[in-house]
């Protein structure tokens, strides 16, 4: 499981060296080969690929990836755009659009906004076609949070977006957390966004958050 983007070098070294990377590397591999397995191998370390750890301003804890054919870019919540949005995405968009007005219905491609410093990354990195959750305690979790603890390292000021319980919980597990103030709501999918997530407004809520600290906001019609 390699990485081109030499930002992160520091961080794939130290993560190579322990015990749990090489039983992950080779599941992960396994499974490539034996099964159907998303995102693509090309695209698995897309987030990381598309963004500098020392840019980052947001960071947005998901899952895992979309299950269907053709939709995980390797983006959390991200897809790609000649699939129907998935559902959890539309809620995104339709929260966007009575928050800001924005209008991001016609593109599933969150890239843009990974390219203003938005770490949109799953606790999980793949997923098995139709089995959600099938990657779930094989290593990946372990991965992302010392991902996240090593980013609280690099960058303080990091604001985090916690969509429900799961993102919150993995938050609360990290022994080095950002001084930044954290926005928690609820989860975007179609069981919880009428209750916890609709009206919740947390894309003007983190733009606050980031002119507070003298950053530049993100400009989320991109």
């Amino acid at each position: 499981m390699e990485i081109q983007n030499p930002q992160w070098k520091e961080f794939f070294q130290q993560e190579r060296t322990k015990s749990y990377w090489t039983d992950l590397e080779f599941f992960v591999e396994k499974e490539y080969q034996q099964k159907e397995i998303f995102p693509s191998r090309q695209n698995l370390f897309s987030i990381f690929e598309n963004i500098d750890p020392k840019k980052i301003k947001v960071v947005i804890i998901g899952q895992d990836p979309y299950h269907g054919f053709n939709q995980a870019n390797g983006i959390a919540f991200s897809a790609t755009n000649n699939v129907k949005t998935p559902r959890s995405l539309l809620n995104i968009f339709k929260e966007l659009k009575s928050d800001l007005g924005i209008d991001h219905f016609n593109n599933n491609d969150l890239s843009g906004w990974v390219s203003q410093g938005v770490f949109l990354c799953n606790t999980i990195l793949t997923v098995e076609s139709s089995k959600p959750l099938s990657h779930a305690n094989c290593g990946w979790e372990l991965f992302t949070k010392n991902c996240f603890e090593y980013l609280n390292q690099v960058n303080s000021q990091i604001v985090y977006l916690l969509l429900g319980n799961k993102a919150k919980q993995v938050y609360e597990s990290l022994s080095i957390k950002s001084k930044a103030k954290t926005i928690i709501v609820g989860h975007p999918s179609p069981f919880s966004f009428e209750k916890f997530f609709k009206d919740t407004k947390p894309f003007s809520k983190l733009n606050k958050q980031l002119v507070k600290l003298n950053i530049e906001p993100i400009d989320w019609s991109k």
